[in-house]
């Protein structure tokens, strides 16, 4: 797939640049501004990547059944029968285990090369999930240095020289190190979450506190992986072999969701920046044609309405297949819950295997990192949770780039603080190559980094006494900190990002009864009192 013609629009190179670069048209969808076709900061994010990932799972399939079919000698009928249930595997980044390995899966940062059995024995070939090589005529058509010069895909690139590396080392150091925010972020989407807009994308809902969103999540993903790399940039992030693996999961994550709150969905929006087929301002609703993806051949297109129920499409996952809302419930607290493991569960197909533009179907891939040793919360009665809220506009440093999340001291050297032992999270805000800043049009962007397990934790140390609210917030004051940077690992002074504003909230929380029960959050405070006055701080007065 990744030696195809590049003519070809089934080809790894075309399928991966519907994303961003290198804006030409795909499948004969037009273009009517320069970007990629894809939603983000938009109501559509999460189902404009559904069908995306759909349409390479099926060319990734049917270039499968074409291996098995050349394969004439007695093992055939082995090799065919393996290559039907062939699935897209995703990686499940926010469950750990308790072998402490590492969170990113070998098979994506061991070896630019791997071994695989044929009949006529083993053969070393290059590692499909390592990188991406890009053919020489590919680079003319990506003006942005320095992936002009990069002649594949990297990871936190050692420089921005053509002989630059991937630091997958530091990579799997900085996903691991964060594990535990992914999980928490994830539980509070699916327990606190329930309107479809809130949940799907990052765009700022004025005077609601709940902050978090599955494109925030999914973006600090990005932010970790890619850090100065290909990952951290729209218009190239598609091209990373580990895209594919972390959109399949960012779609599982959405189908638990929709399984536990099926009675909400994609709502009338206005796209605040648009894509390559809608212009800023437009306006979008369930059966907004999700170009640049065919549904037939006179002319129509997928739309989120298409997409609801990925039954009918022909997949499922583990945790939702014929499960009830208890039993999804229970099976997502055993994966995430801090005193669980990790359970890889290849999923099945619904409805059999066809040619439809169906089943992108997984296997999980994650080695994770062990168990952590803080308490839960209260098995009976109420307890608060804290959450860090980070408000800032997307185009503040015409860049993607980190707002950092501490509790107590770190280190003053900004390359070090995605390793802190104090880092809460980093909270990644993903742009393309160059955003310009245009104060009169930003958009404000959100996300939000669990406080209360990192809480606990101090007070396991005798730090804090988090049944005293006022003792608690007294110790944020002095303790909290949030720092930003570049992609570069370059510090930016906290009042020189345009519009941002962090703050703390607090909700109260009944705990779960059950294994199969969630907790039932109430109402989030702001307590304004953690940050006023402080540089970029939310104050008293200012809009939440």
């Amino acid at each position: 797939m990744q030696r195809m013609d590049q003519s070809d629009v089934r080809s790894y190179y075309q399928l991966s640049g519907i994303h961003g670069r290198p804006f030409t048209p795909w499948d004969g969808v037009p273009l009517v501004q320069e970007m990629g076709y894809c939603s983000h900061t938009s109501n559509l994010f999460a189902t404009w990547h559904r069908p995306y990932v759909l349409a390479f799972e099926q060319v990734l399939y049917d270039n499968v059944q074409s291996v098995a079919d050349s394969i004439q000698n007695d093992t055939t009928g082995e090799y065919k029968a393996a290559a039907s249930t062939f699935r897209h595997p995703y990686w499940d980044w926010a469950a750990p285990t308790t072998d402490g390995s590492p969170i990113m899966p070998a098979p994506v940062s061991g070896s630019p090369y791997i071994v695989v059995n044929l009949p006529n024995g083993p053969q070393t070939i290059n590692n499909p999930l390592y990188q991406f090589n890009f053919a020489p005529s590919d680079l003319s058509s990506f003006p942005d240095s320095p992936f002009n010069v990069w002649q594949q895909t990297l990871r936190y690139p050692s420089t921005k020289s053509a002989g630059a590396a991937s630091q997958d080392s530091l990579v799997s150091q900085q996903i691991t190190q964060s594990q535990g925010t992914y999980a928490q972020r994830f539980m509070n989407l699916l327990q606190a979450y329930p309107r479809f807009t809130n949940f799907s994308s990052t765009a700022w809902t004025p005077n609601s506190p709940g902050y978090d969103s599955l494109e925030s999540l999914h973006n600090q993903i990005h932010g970790l992986t890619g850090n100065g790399g290909h990952m951290a940039v729209i218009d190239y992030a598609g091209f990373d072999p580990l895209f594919w693996l972390h959109h399949a999961n960012t779609d599982r994550l959405l189908a638990i969701w929709q399984a536990l709150h099926p009675d909400s969905y994609v709502e009338p929006s206005q796209e605040p920046i648009g894509s390559a087929v809608l212009a800023a301002g437009s306006q979008t609703d369930v059966n907004t044609p999700l170009k640049p993806f065919h549904w037939d051949t006179n002319g129509n297109y997928w739309s989120s309405a298409n997409v609801t129920n990925i039954s009918a499409l022909g997949y499922s996952y583990p945790e939702i297949q014929g499960k009830s809302q208890s039993e999804i419930k229970a099976a997502v607290n055993a994966l995430y819950a801090a005193s669980s493991g990790k359970t890889i569960t290849r999923r099945d197909t619904v409805g059999g295997i066809d040619d439809k533009l169906a089943p992108l179907i997984a296997a999980g891939l994650s080695n994770e990192v062990p168990v952590e040793t803080v308490p839960d919360p209260p098995a009976t009665g109420n307890y608060t949770e804290w959450l860090s809220n980070i408000r800032v506009a997307k185009d503040a440093l015409e860049q993607t780039f980190f707002v950092h999340i501490f509790l107590g001291d770190f280190n003053p050297d900004p390359k070090t603080w995605t390793l802190e032992p104090n880092l809460v999270g980093s909270h990644s805000i993903i742009t393309p190559y160059v955003m310009k800043r245009d104060p009169n049009q930003s958009t404000i962007v959100t996300g939000q980094i669990p406080l209360t397990r990192a809480l606990r934790a101090d007070e396991q140390k005798g730090l804090v006494n988090m049944g005293n609210e006022t003792a608690t917030k007294d110790y944020l004051t002095r303790n909290l900190h949030w720092r930003i940077t570049t992609m570069d690992d370059k510090d930016v002074p906290r009042d020189q990002v345009p519009d941002l504003k962090v703050s703390v909230v607090t909700a109260n929380v009944q705990a779960a009864q059950a294994e199969d029960e969630f907790p039932i959050w109430g109402e989030m405070k702001v307590q304004t009192d953690v940050t006023d006055g402080r540089p970029a701080g939310l104050g008293v007065g200012d809009a939440v």
